[in-house]
């Protein structure tokens, strides 16, 4: 008798684990299985005399990757820990007050986006002194060519939205990373150095209901950017509508990176994506590669500046770049780690824009114009 219970336990307990597996195999299309995690997802290892010693960890991140209704167990996952214990159900996300999402980092390189904002992790003098020296030796080439060069900050969504931090990180540093270079490269260099956070405070102050960051992403919405791109487009002689001055709208919705890695892209999907209309006399044709990390800027009338622009950035650059193309005939914009010399001199640029975000500001230490910059750094999982 306690056989025929020990073998009916056992048979319902296979018939437990294999049932989902063929209900999966079976209907498994008409089940939401798209890769929200901004990252490869394992590949499926060939057991050969060469790869023995890896295949059981490579089955088993290949397995775990590719588990059946796994999309489905994340998202009731990510709601338990969102909606019932306002928790994060990943390491690089913080949730703030009134289920604001903020990046904690880890995912790219040396990031540190808490650091930056407790200024934990300022630069050495040391580090300070290569910086200045690389944008130094890349702003004279750029002399000796005719072309002018431009450095810009964007900063941290952090640090504009801070009343929504959670209370245990404190306020704001004002001793940090981005202050501290400002402040050495402003004393100790001639170049043009932008810090777009004083357009985008003068903003809020201003406009304090006015979102200009995502509440579920890590980057400014087109608002926020162009509220940004005042400073900058100042700097390169041209003005620019004040930013209440354009007509808005607002869709309402997006797809937003801290929400994919809560596995809640589908769920925490609204939120104000502000799109400026209106504020460009010269028309403008946008062309992209098909990761969206370089863009080509033409205006195919002529009637804009002539000078031809090359921006090198990281994600915001492409919230960035469309509110400083439309005064030009021509430029390109190229994410940091597409960049190479070949551009440079496939382009032939009249000037030289190189935006960083604040929590990638430690690329600036292997700056260069032959390119690899950041090179230590990962692909951005979160470009878009």
């Amino acid at each position: 008798m306690k056989k025929s219970i020990s073998i009916y336990y056992i048979t319902l307990f296979v018939i437990m684990i294999c049932l989902p597996v063929l209900f999966f195999s079976i209907f498994g299309s008409h089940f939401d299985t798209f890769n929200y995690e901004n990252r490869e997802l394992a590949p499926k290892p060939v057991l050969t005399a060469g790869t023995i010693n890896d295949f059981p960890g490579a089955f088993e991140s290949w397995f775990n990757d590719h588990l059946p209704f796994r999309n489905q167990l994340l998202e009731l996952n990510g709601h338990i820990d969102y909606d019932l214990l306002h928790s994060s159900a990943a390491d690089e996300v913080i949730i703030g007050k009134e289920g604001w999402l903020f990046y904690r980092g880890y995912q790219v390189g040396s990031e540190d986006s808490t650091g930056d904002y407790m200024g934990t992790n300022l630069f050495t003098d040391e580090e300070l002194e290569t910086i200045k020296n690389n944008l130094e030796k890349a702003n004279e080439e750029l002399m000796e060519r005719g072309c002018r060069f431009i450095v810009y900050i964007a900063p941290n969504k952090e640090r504009i939205y801070s009343e929504y931090m959670p209370d245990a990180f404190g306020a704001p540093a004002e001793n940090c990373r981005k202050n501290q270079l400002m402040a050495y490269l402003r004393e100790n260099t001639w170049m043009p150095i932008i810090d777009a956070e004083e357009d985008i405070r003068a903003f809020r102050e201003e406009h304090p209901e006015t979102q200009i960051y995502f509440k579920y992403d890590t980057h400014w919405n087109e608002l926020g950017a162009y509220v940004g791109a005042l400073s900058l487009n100042r700097v390169m002689g041209h003005d620019m509508l004040p930013a209440d001055e354009i007509h808005i709208e607002d869709p309402g919705e997006g797809n937003f990176d801290l929400a994919r890695l809560l596995h809640l892209g589908n769920y925490l999907n609204h939120d104000h994506t502000y799109i400026p209309i209106g504020y460009t006399y010269n028309p403008i044709y946008t062309e992209s590669n098909d990761l969206h990390t370089e863009y080509r800027f033409t205006n195919p009338e002529g009637t804009g500046d002539d000078r031809k622009v090359l921006m090198i950035g990281d994600s915001f650059s492409s919230f960035l770049s469309p509110f400083v193309a439309f005064h030009y005939n021509n430029m390109y914009d190229c994410f940091y780690y597409d960049y190479s010399r070949e551009i440079l001199e496939r382009e032939q640029p009249d000037i030289v824009v190189y935006e960083c975000v604040e929590r990638y500001l430690g690329n600036m230490l292997t700056f260069s114009l032959d390119g690899n910059i950041g090179v230590t750094d990962a692909q951005p999982a979160g470009a878009q």
